[in-house]
């Protein structure tokens, strides 16, 4: 069944969604208008469309979430960051290496707990890397946390 924008919209506006009722009801239909509001300049929004996208699942959930890791908003890049653990491991693990490496100390912090959060040996390295050279004495530290309990 198609899904317009006024559905997704109708989902999204509220300040707290229901991301997982929006996710089942909207399904992957939704996605095109999703990523639509990813590129949007209204980074609270973009920020609900790109977590919800994760949520969804879909093969081309990662696409809208790769659009939003991208994003110039820090806020939509967190977001991303925050639902890559809703993707399958192979999707998530790339997209976690994006925000891995992110510029904002915020998108790093929830890409961490992400990456704890889907537990793939894939990203081991790249944690215990970061607990020792990243930039922020606070990511180094959570990054140690989450390098000892990954598989």
């Amino acid at each position: 069944m198609p899904v317009t924008m006024e559905q997704v919209r109708s989902f999204l506006d509220p300040d707290e969604p229901d991301y997982v009722e929006a996710a089942g009801q909207l399904g992957p239909p939704a996605l095109p208008h999703l990523q639509t509001l990813v590129v949007s300049n209204d980074p609270l929004l973009a920020s609900k469309a790109a977590y919800l996208a994760g949520l969804i699942g879909a093969a081309e959930s990662s696409a809208v979430v790769e659009l939003a890791a991208q994003s110039p908003y820090p806020e939509v890049r967190v977001a991303a960051a925050g639902t890559t653990k809703h993707l399958p491991a192979s999707q998530a693990e790339t997209l976690l290496n994006i925000v891995l490496a992110d510029s904002d100390v915020g998108v790093r912090r929830v890409a961490l707990r992400s990456a704890a959060a889907l537990r793939s040996p894939a990203l081991k390295y790249r944690v215990q890397e970061m607990s020792k050279s990243d930039s922020s004495a606070a990511i180094r530290t959570l990054a140690a946390q989450i390098a000892k309990d990954l598989p």
